[in-house]
């Protein structure tokens, strides 16, 4: 606000001050700077909490005194932990470049703004909490990076997608694999034969499912699933590097690839062409297992490199990466790194040490693999 001296914060006190008629207007002179929306609230029935963080940053919370006394409690919880989402986003995206972020009790749903978010109230916490760290999450993606939302919306919603269930995850003590849930509706699309490629501008898709799934869900496989391939380190650099290349630059997706190039060291031109410009998928087995020698096999369209875990007979374990022939290199990985595998081979094969007992692909399940019942083999003990 640029003049606070002449409306302050509260109309009626301020009428009074200035010796106004009852009904007229004041005018309220607001700044933001280097952003491209906005959106403003007012009510009466507001609360409104001011959380001013260590670095100076204001967290304001503006929700309706009427809401139930349930509700009220939520709100009150949800302040310090939109404080460590803050914290969150600026240490795993980039430093958060405005004074101050509000949340605010409006709208229909969750929608997001340059330094706000509207959303709707009467929520249990745990909805409450994800919507805000999703809309909040939107700030570095769609307000700080902004890219183009028609054309290439899996860069703002997919990775907005990611990082918010990772950041939940962290904050809220979940277990498990917090990205597990984009692969299953993925899967719901493929299955049901209604996929389209991300390269489909945002108004084109032929049903709200297949835009749904492929900017919110496989947007954010983009990137868990790029942990697979390059490694989780290089991934969360990958983020802040295109964050500090990009701010307020709007990239394309080029640019997302070419940061996570810079940091590997890899080529990902096939990356991005298999995964985001075309509907080919993921499928990859085990053909066969005899004695010390495995074979693998594609059956999909698209390659990948792969991950594999071995139990032997005698008890012991040793893991496997087959880098794929055109990354030209592999991740840093701790696995024993094989020859790689030409992409264009609907086969690999290699020896191992000892008389193998079970194999699986990816036990991590980080890769998008369509059909998983192929993806572990176990010998039968006679």
């Amino acid at each position: 606000m640029q003049n606070p001296q002449e409306v302050g914060h509260n109309y009626e006190d301020t009428t009074k001050k200035l010796n106004l008629p009852k009904g007229d207007k004041l005018t309220w002179h607001f700044k933001a700077p280097r952003v491209h929306d906005f959106t403003w609230a007012a009510d009466p029935e507001y609360n409104h909490d001011v959380r001013i963080m260590p670095n100076g940053i204001n967290l304001h919370f503006l929700y309706k005194k009427t809401l139930d006394a349930k509700y009220l409690a939520n709100w009150k919880e949800l302040q310090p932990k939109t404080e460590e989402l803050m914290d969150y986003f600026s240490k795993h995206i980039g430093e958060y470049p405005y004074k101050q972020y509000s949340v605010i009790q409006g709208g229909d749903g969750g929608m997001e703004y340059a330094m706000s978010t509207l959303i709707t109230g009467q929520r249990n916490f745990g909805s409450l909490f994800g919507v805000t760290a999703h809309e909040m999450a939107h700030t570095w993606f769609q307000f700080i990076l902004a890219t183009n939302e028609i054309k290439h919306p899996w860069m703002d919603e997919g990775f907005t997608s990611y990082i918010s269930a990772k950041a939940s995850a962290e904050i809220l003590n979940k277990p498990g694999n917090p990205i597990a849930g984009p692969y299953r509706g993925y899967n719901y699309v493929v299955a049901n034969g209604i996929e389209e490629p991300l390269t489909t501008q945002a108004d084109r898709y032929h049903t709200n499912t297949a835009y749904g799934v492929a900017s919110y869900t496989k947007g954010s496989i983009f990137l868990s699933q790029l942990e697979y391939i390059i490694g989780k380190e290089n991934t969360a650099e990958t983020i802040k590097k295109y964050f500090r290349d990009f701010s307020f630059k709007h990239p394309t997706p080029n640019d997302v690839k070419r940061s996570a190039e810079k940091v590997s060291g890899l080529n990902l031109d096939w990356y991005l062409n298999e995964w985001t410009q075309t509907t080919h998928t993921i499928d990859y087995g085990i053909k066969s297992v005899d004695g010390t020698t495995i074979t693998l096999e594609r059956i999909g369209q698209m390659p990948m490199p792969m991950d594999i875990d071995v139990v032997y007979t005698d008890g012991t374990k040793e893991s496997f990466n087959i880098p794929l022939e055109i990354m030209r290199g592999s991740k840093p990985t701790t696995a024993k790194v094989l020859k790689d595998w030409g992409w264009a081979y609907p086969t690999y094969t290699f020896e191992v040490s000892k008389t193998v007992q079970s194999v699986e692909i990816d036990s991590e399940k980080l890769m998008a693999d369509i059909n998983l019942d192929n993806n572990i083999f176990e010998v039968n003990k006679e």
